[in-house]
């Protein structure tokens, strides 16, 4: 399992209400994607894509992603799941995709 890669997974919504099958992109490093769990961002197509936040990084590369519209992986909203939870890899991102969700995830998480 390798930075970057696309799957569908169950995502819990932030008021933890429910969840719903949504892509994610796997952000954690292969060392940690070892054990048990993995972290990931969730990537959205609706809003996001016109308007993004802080974190929110427009894929250049969609789909090459394996994704079925333009979106965004949110930097910003990242879970620590199960790697049991994983459903079918959909693609990987490109690797400038992938360098555009780094230096989203530095700057989310004050890492500059």
């Amino acid at each position: 399992m390798n930075r970057g890669e696309i799957y569908l997974v169950p995502f819990l919504y932030s008021d933890l209400a429910g969840s719903k099958r949504r892509p994610v992109c796997l952000v954690s490093a292969p060392v940690y994607n070892a054990g048990p769990d993995i972290m990931v961002a969730t990537v959205s197509s609706g809003a996001r894509v016109v308007a993004p936040r802080l974190g929110d990084v427009v894929l250049k590369d969609w789909q090459q992603s394996g994704l079925l519209r333009p979106s965004v992986v949110r930097a910003g909203r990242l879970q620590v799941i199960e790697r049991r939870l994983l459903s079918a890899q959909r693609g990987a991102l490109s690797e400038a995709d992938l360098d555009a969700v780094d230096e989203a995830l530095k700057n989310v998480l004050g890492l500059r």
